[in-house]
Formats: C-alpha cells, structure tokens, sequence
C-alpha cells in the first residue's frame, strides 16, 4: 500500500489515508494536552500535593501502566473487535511469573519471557476461537475471561505470590533522571514506539488496518484474514501481560485481585486518544495522552480525598463522553465523505456537459 501523503486522482489532489489519520490525530492530541494543562492547573490550586514528587512520580507510574493496557486494546480495536479479557490475561500472566521466579526460582529474565509468552497465547486463542466459532468478539473474551480467571484461582487457591526479586520490585519505585518521574515510563515508551512503527512502517501494520477498516474488501485484496486477527489478539495478550508485570515491578507482589479494575480503562484510553471503536485507524500519541489525562483526573480526586466511588463514576463519564465523541466524528467524516463525492459528481457532469459543448 502506498503512504504517500497525497496522491493525484483524476488530475485533482487525494489525500491518502496516512494523512487524513495524521490530522485527525493532530487535533485529537492538541485537545488532550489542553485538557491536561486544565486539569494539572486546577487540581494543582485546590488539590492537596497534587504536585508534590510523590504525588507526580505515582501519577507517572500508573499512566504508564495505563498507557500499555491502552495499547493492548488498541490492538484488536485496530481490527474492528474488543478484548474484554484484559484484566484475566494480565493476572493470569502476573501470577505465572511470580511463581516461576518467586516460588520455582527460575532466572527474572526467562520468568519474564515465559509469563510474556503466555500473555500472547492466550491472547490468540481468543482471536482462534472467535474465528473457528464465528461468535462475536465481545462474547468469546467475555468467556474467556471468566475461563482464564477461573483457572488462575484454582491454581493459586487465591492466594497471592510475594518473594519478587529486589531488581524488579527497585525497577518499579526507582525514579528516573528526577523524582517526578518513574522508571516504569520507559517500558510504555517502547511499546508506544513499537506500535508507532508496526502501523506506520510494516505490511502487517497496514494489513491490521485494512481488516478494521473492511474485512471482506482486505480478503479479497489478497490479505490472510485469519492470520492477521490471531496476531492481533496474541498482541493485545502480550501487551496485557506487559501491563501485568509493570503493576507486579510497582506493588513488589502478584496479586488474584489484579485487574479487576482494567476493563474501563482499557477502553477509555484508545477511545479518548482518537482510535475508533469499529476499527481501521490508531492514534498513538493520543492514546499516550489519554491515559495521562485520565490518570491526571484519578490522582487529583485523590488529592481532594473523593472516595473510591466517585473515581470510578468520573471514569464511566470520561468513557461515555469519549464515545459520544468518536460517533460525531465518524458522523463528520462520513459527512464529508458524502460531500466529496457529490462534489465529484457534480464536476464528472459538468466536464462531460463541456465536452459534449
């Protein structure tokens, strides 16, 4: 496919859709750092230590755990599906890894690799089953969620796993360069710039794309349908599993009750970042944006001593808003869809009235 930013059709000016998505993105993250500088300003006057070092090093360590779940339900957003297991994945893989290295003593490094392995599996038999099965996204991850949590508690008797290695438990309470600043930001860094150059760069970005965008038109362009949507699904598994052991680094334990709490902000951050929930567009930046507004939002009704309850409500608005959101603009852009080929016609007519003239 060509990433041109233009392209000329019929001797006028196309825009490619690298371009109209880099625009759309533009105005969506400009919006999002307003939104921020606001919010830091206010909770800033009337919060209490909202911007204290501690206060913005916790902020930064859970945007950054944010920012991944968000990437990991970006990945199947992308192919116009939903992952509503990302909670039970990032247990699942939590709990796995905590055992091999805390009980088992296996070496962190290749505890890590197997949980992280264990993340995209999971994540891809979803993406099989839904294609062998024919269900609906939302209902096979919704089961499946339910199998992975059930597996987990049975396994672990619910008990939670401690004994986690001095390196990871420091990786995740170290500050970086300032102590503003968690070192847990780094890991969401990379994922944010594998993502940025998977989209952009490579055949199987374009490919993810073009099946959220229209999944009978990517098949019968000759893309492997099936093949394309298991690797999505074992993507989103492993960013869950990324997740997972960033919490596990920052709370020095792996814990049954982890994730509870993920679906909503899964959700929230792609959908506020820009990223339509049918599929076919991403915004990474955005969705990097998103989830330090959102966590902006949680960290200052906290400085104001909210209780839990209304945090959680101030998140189900910020969804319900960030959907109305995404409707109108897939409302204006269908808009000017339909304007641009009326324009089209008109001028197709008016050419063959000259030529007939």
């Amino acid at each position: 496919m060509k990433s041109n930013e233009s392209e000329k059709v019929g001797g006028r000016s196309k825009r490619s859709p690298t371009a109209v998505l880099a625009g759309s993105s533009q105005s969506t993250a400009g919006g999002l750092l307003l939104l921020i500088a606001i919010t830091w300003f206010i909770y800033g006057t009337i919060g209490n230590g909202f911007l204290s070092s501690f206060n913005l090093f916790t902020l930064s360590q859970l945007a950054a755990q944010t920012a991944v779940l968000g990437f990991a339900q970006l990945a199947v957003l992308a192919l116009g599906r939903m992952n509503l297991a990302v909670g039970a994945v990032g247990v699942c893989v939590t709990m796995f890894t905590a055992w091999l290295i805390g009980v088992k003593h296996v070496d962190p490094l290749l505890g890590i690799a197997a949980g992280l392995l264990l993340g995209a599996a999971t994540g891809a038999l979803m993406g099989w089953i839904e294609l062998k099965t024919k269900l609906n996204s939302f209902i096979v991850t919704l089961a499946m969620a339910s199998v992975y949590t059930g597996l987990m508690l049975l396994l672990s008797n619910g008990d939670p796993v401690g004994n986690i290695p001095a390196s990871i438990a420091s990786f995740g309470a170290s500050s970086m360069f300032t102590p503003y600043l968690s070192f847990l930001v780094i890991p969401a860094l990379v994922v944010a710039g594998g993502a940025w150059f998977l989209y952009r760069r490579t055949s199987l970005g374009w490919k993810m794309l073009a099946v959220g965008a229209n999944e009978t038109a990517a098949g019968l362009s000759g893309v492997r349908v099936s093949r394309v949507v298991i690797i999505g699904f074992g993507l989103s598994g492993l960013l869950c599993g990324v997740a997972g052991m960033m919490e596990m680094a920052r709370v020095a334990a792996a814990l049954p009750s982890q994730g509870g709490t993920w679906l909503l902000a899964a959700f929230i951050v792609p959908v506020l970042g820009g990223n339509s929930l049918r599929g076919g567009s991403v915004a990474i930046g955005g969705a990097l944006l998103a989830a330090i507004f959102l966590e902006s939002i949680n960290s200052g009704l906290v400085s104001l001593d909210v209780a839990v309850y209304w945090r959680e409500l101030a998140q189900a608005a910020v969804l319900l808003v960030a959907v109305m959101v995404d409707e109108a603009r897939r409302r204006r852009q269908r808009n000017a869809k339909v304007e641009r080929m009326v324009e089209a016609e008109a001028a197709r007519r008016s050419e063959g009235a000259h030529a007939y003239g």
